[in-house]
């Protein structure tokens, strides 16, 4: 029997089931893609008696490109290479048997390109995986051939067995990928908690400590292999025992995240104040594995916080007694004088020195909300709670913006009870500021309903202060308005640090 005969008449069954079972068992057996390739093409180019034969597949960037190949030339896979009548992921085509290419449809070029090959017949043979075309493998013979039902059976069936034994390696080679960056981002895990420059601890779901990293078991003396036996509860002072405890019962019960600090004797038996950050673990079907969490040292922090503190209050401490020294003074000093306006002016300008430090003091000298100096300074008097109206969105103002503008007010408040409209009954003031920008302010002191305003002759000590001593604290200009209705002042700054 020629070949030509084979390929018109198709194998005998015990052939073909001969050659099927020697096939699948190699791609069984096989131990890389090349091992499946090779008997592919053995039973390819034995059972459809084929001159050479070839195997193409997709690319990542959807071209078919040859994998593996018997009896062709370089030239040839060069130039034929991403032709194909599929495209990625088309389901289930019918394989494609062509009897002479001279005759075909296709293309001169690639007519000219495979009769250069000695190429006269072919077939195209979908290989798939799931039914989606994943590539081809191709027949070639150098004379005219016809390909018979019972032998394009048996190609297909040869193609679905390549198809399934490439998307079984492609997947074993995902699974060992995917193993091995488990395992290399595992240790890259374990190494950089290791070397982490804070403390890095693990729980089972029920407290119990499974892994500190090395910063951690050099604090507490605990030896790589004795983790079973470490306990961190004895390890709490008696006064945070109950509070550190109850908090990390009720996070582990929850399964929330918990943020608490506490003293922890380390393996000197010093005690340490640590901060400890931990948060709930999930394996990837949900289930709650434990804690994971870090411990930071703050005990030298928390030490110069409370020595801040002492000082800080030691300090207001002493300027309140300054300021009440130097009131007595100026109460000594005056006292033959008795109330005079000179007098009562200098004391309250101490007394609103003194309300602004203590607004200060409460917020540690480190802000001042604009609402609340405001209050503090204009709502001395009963009467004027009613009649100065404020308006204006929160802001936080530094110390000293704030003493600036407490002394301002004052101004303001003082030579409106004297001269303008909190003079009379029916008088009133509207203060109002506003923010054009994040580092600009803008504030309005109006005076309606007092005496008609006459323009002062000269410039005291309370208009100077005004408009330049204000000024220059806030960088910015301020500017009276004696309107014959009511004053008008308007400052205008450059202030830092503003923010709601």
């Amino acid at each position: 029997m020629t070949g030509d005969d084979r390929s018109s008449r198709g194998l005998s069954t015990e052939e073909d089931l001969r050659a099927l079972y020697e096939f699948t068992d190699a791609i069984y057996h096989a131990r890389s893609a090349d091992d499946i390739y090779s008997s592919a093409l053995d039973v390819i180019t034995r059972t459809l008696h084929c001159d050479r034969a070839s195997i193409l597949l997709f690319d990542d960037a959807g071209a078919m490109q040859f994998v593996a190949w018997r009896g062709l030339s370089d030239q040839y896979r060069t130039a034929l290479a991403g032709h194909t009548p599929w495209k990625p992921g088309d389901r289930d085509p019918p394989p494609i048997f062509v009897e002479n290419i001279a005759e075909s449809d296709e293309p001169d070029w690639i007519k000219q390109g495979i009769t250069a090959e000695g190429i006269v017949s072919l077939g195209f043979v979908p290989i798939t995986q799931e039914g989606r075309v994943i590539g081809k493998f191709m027949t070639y013979y150098s004379s005219r051939q016809s390909i018979q039902p019972q032998s394009q059976t048996l190609a297909v069936t040869i193609a679905r067995q390549l198809g399934f034994s490439i998307g079984r390696t492609r997947a074993e080679a995902a699974r060992e990928t995917a193993l091995s960056d488990l395992v290399h981002s595992e240790a890259r895990f374990r190494q950089m908690t290791e070397e982490a420059p804070i403390m890095i601890w693990m729980s089972d779901p029920t407290g119990h400590c499974e892994q500190l990293n090395k910063r951690a078991r050099d604090f507490w003396g605990v030896a790589d292999d004795g983790l079973d036996q470490f306990d961190y509860s004895a390890t709490i002072h008696p006064d945070d025992f109950d509070h550190i405890l109850s908090q990390m019962a009720e996070a582990i019960t929850q399964n929330r995240p918990v943020t608490l600090r506490g003293r922890y004797a380390n393996v000197s038996g010093d005690w340490r104040v640590l901060q400890t950050e931990a948060r709930p673990r999930y394996a990837c079907d949900g289930r709650f594995l434990g804690m994971i969490g870090v411990n930071v040292d703050i005990t030298e922090q928390e030490s110069s916080a409370r020595q801040r503190e002492l000082m800080l209050a030691e300090l207001n401490h002493r300027v309140k007694n300054t300021l009440a020294v130097v009131q007595a003074i100026a109460h000594q000093t005056f006292r033959s004088e008795g109330s005079s306006p000179a007098v009562n002016t200098f004391l309250g300008r101490l007394g609103v020195l003194a309300k602004a430090h203590d607004i200060l003091s409460g917020v540690n000298w480190e802000a001042t909300p604009m609402h609340e100096l405001a209050r503090e300074v204009l709502g001395g008097l009963s009467a004027n709670k009613t009649r100065i109206v404020t308006d204006g969105p929160p802001f936080l103002l530094k110390p000293k913006q704030a003493l600036a503008i407490a002394l301002a007010l004052h101004e303001l408040q003082t030579n409106a009870m004297k001269y303008g409209a909190l003079s009379v009954d029916q008088g009133t003031v509207v203060l109002q500021w506003r923010l054009p920008s994040s580092r600009s302010l803008e504030i309005l002191w109006q005076e309606r309903g007092g005496p008609p305003v006459i323009p002062p002759s000269r410039r005291g000590f309370g208009t100077l202060m005004l408009e330049q001593g204000l000024a220059a604290e806030l960088n910015g200009t301020a500017r009276l308005d004696f309107q014959p209705d009511g004053l008008q002042c308007r400052i205008e700054a450059v202030i830092e640090g503003v923010n709601g």
